[in-house]
């Protein structure tokens, strides 16, 4: 018994053997020829067996559905695509306003440090006092020495340049002054007295 079905697996290998070096091999061998020798024509075999191959039936069939699958892949990557560039221009337009924003705050920000600046160099200006703020002061003085005991005001006032003295003396009323000059040594009474008849004829 083993040794028929050691006979029976001698006859398949040699079969298989046979059908390897009498029919396959020689088969490829022969294809490849055949190709070398069309591709060495000019041919295209690849888009020739392509065409015959479109014409049989389940063949056909199967070139459309693959090419078909493939142009529905590549219509969904265009469609992914644009909608990756719509969402970026998206993207670029809110950065463009923002960009826009951030300017605007910049020019305001710009303008309040310009008047800031403006006030500042306005301030550091000096100030010419105006005729009023000129007069206010003088008039409290003479109303100081309105109030003021004539024995003080005649220690004070000499102390004085002789304009501004005249000048204070001429704003105060007429017994006042009368009061002051009695309460000055004569020189001073008959100075005062002569620079005020000057400034009244003048």
């Amino acid at each position: 018994m083993e040794q028929f079905e050691k006979e029976e697996e001698t006859k398949k290998t040699s079969k298989f053997q046979w059908f390897l070096f009498v029919v396959f091999i020689p088969f490829l061998f022969t294809i490849s020829v055949v190709l070398l020798i069309l591709t060495f024509s000019g041919i295209n075999v690849f888009e020739q067996g392509k065409k015959y191959a479109g014409q049989l039936p389940f063949v056909s069939q199967w070139i459309e559905g693959t090419e078909a699958n493939e142009k529905e892949k590549l219509q969904e990557q265009i469609v992914e695509l644009k909608a990756t560039i719509v969402e970026k221009e998206k993207k670029l337009a809110k950065t463009k306003d923002v960009i826009k924003e951030k300017d605007a705050e910049i020019d305001t920000l710009k303008q309040e440090i310009a008047r800031l600046q403006a006030e500042k160099e306005q301030a550091q200006q000096p100030t010419t006092p105006s005729t009023e703020q000129t007069n206010a002061p003088r008039v409290d003085v003479v109303k100081m020495y309105e109030t003021m005991s004539p024995k003080k005001a005649a220690e004070i006032i000499p102390q004085m340049s002789d304009q501004e003295a005249v000048n204070l003396l001429s704003k105060l009323k007429t017994d006042k002054v009368a009061a002051i000059l009695e309460k000055m040594d004569a020189a001073n009474a008959a100075k005062y007295t002569s620079l005020l008849a000057k400034k009244a004829n003048n």
